[in-house]
């Protein structure tokens, strides 16, 4: 400590032991640690430490005001407190530094953005009782721990196995640590508080990914869970953005590309054909809804969908083959078996011969031939009619004049 900080207690030392606060004699006016404090008051190894005498009578900060005043800047000692406590005495930063106890786990949990009173009750002065002070005697003890609003979150009710807890070393049933998430997979959500061991790292709180059926696959978490979304506040945040586009698709559409491992190319299983169906670029149909071959979740209710197992399930009447990426008994190919991530198979003659064999076609029609009998599916030129996104065409019913 500066020697100026030599008057910033007044504790008179006599044979008797003086508790009040000193008059100042004419030559006490440069150094008055030999007459006013005792000769350890700025020795940080000495018990007279004026810290130390400080607690031993109580924290009694008027005694020191008496003579540097009221804010500690000087008063009739002339000798600020100020020049080493820049934000005072009684401020909170003097007694727990500029970001907080460094001690034990505090600095990880102020530099995960916890704040103080989420474990502690903050005093709205130094002098509030139960802070430094009880009663007017100094407490001793450490600071209680009081949890707050985080600790407590429950996403599941049935997952809390009681309160949140404190034993002094190890914190205990808390949703900070992963403790009541469900079925999380977390190696250490009871951590002590003492440990020197990081604690940091997502498998102390949940599995990289938690062993549940929506995290099967080797999906990147931000595919689901968007970089920049809070973390540790009681809401599951899933997807990029709102909507179906958040997990995959783009602002333009809800379906690949992209899709949940982040491809873009149809080569990948899946992104694959999903644009080609929805946008019916082919034009042999109108575009195919989400609905034709995938559950839609009801908008509202998004949660037990983005909890299902991946890949996605499809309709099971198209006969899905995943291994051979293909349906196997769609009506909408007829015998034909398209590639799911190959492109340029499907157009007209793909699922039916032009014309198509038997009775009543014959070899000889040609394109331009089919509106004569199919007039609201196909037109003059052989081309599909698709009015206003819907068709005849590949509806489940023949068009037959």
């Amino acid at each position: 400590m500066l020697r100026q900080l030599a008057m910033a207690l007044v504790l008179a030392r006599s044979a008797a032991g003086c508790t009040d606060a000193r008059a100042l004699s004419a030559a006490c006016t440069t150094d008055c640690t030999a007459q006013v404090h005792p000769r350890g008051i700025l020795d940080l190894s000495s018990p007279d430490f004026h810290v130390r005498e400080l607690e031993r009578r109580n924290w009694d900060f008027p005694l020191c005001a008496a003579c540097h005043g009221g804010d500690f800047s000087g008063g009739v000692s002339r000798v600020s407190c100020l020049t080493c406590h820049v934000a005072g005495p009684t401020a909170c930063v003097t007694c727990h530094g500029a970001n907080g106890p460094t001690t034990n786990a505090h600095a990880a949990h102020v530099g995960g953005g916890v704040a103080c009173a989420e474990c502690h009750i903050v005093p709205a002065s130094w002098d509030d009782d139960g802070h430094i002070l009880h009663a007017g005697v100094a407490i001793t003890s450490p600071a209680p721990v009081v949890f707050r609003a985080r600790a407590a979150l429950t996403l599941v009710p049935a997952d809390r196995a009681g309160p949140p807890a404190w034993d002094g070393a190890t914190c205990s049933n808390v949703y900070c640590h992963g403790a009541v998430l469900h079925a999380a997979g977390g190696t250490r959500t009871a951590p002590r508080w003492d440990d020197t061991t990081p604690t940091g790292g997502c498998t102390t709180c949940h599995g990289a990914p938690p062993p549940t059926p929506s995290h099967a696959g080797a999906h990147a978490c931000s595919a689901c869970h968007p970089s920049g979304a809070a973390h540790i506040d009681g809401i599951v945040e899933v997807g990029r953005a709102a909507g179906c586009s958040g997990c995959h698709g783009s602002a333009a559409s809800p379906a690949p590309p992209t899709d949940l491992a982040g491809n873009t190319f149809t080569t990948a299983l899946g992104v694959g054909a999903h644009q080609a169906h929805l946008q019916g670029r082919s034009r042999i149909s109108a575009p195919v809804a989400c609905a034709t071959c995938h559950v839609v979740p009801a908008a509202s209710d998004p949660l037990p969908h983005t909890l299902a197992p991946g890949p996605a399930a499809v309709t099971p009447g198209l006969g899905w083959e995943r291994g051979a990426q293909t349906c196997a008994t769609s009506y909408c190919h007829g015998a034909a078996r398209p590639r799911w991530t190959s492109s340029g198979e499907v157009s007209c003659g793909s699922c039916h011969g032009i014309p198509p064999a038997g009775a009543p076609h014959s070899a000889g029609m040609a394109l331009t031939t089919c509106a004569t009998c199919h007039p609201r599916t196909v037109d003059a030129f052989g081309n599909i009619i698709v009015t206003n996104g819907t068709s005849e065409h590949i509806n489940g019913h023949v068009d037959l004049q």
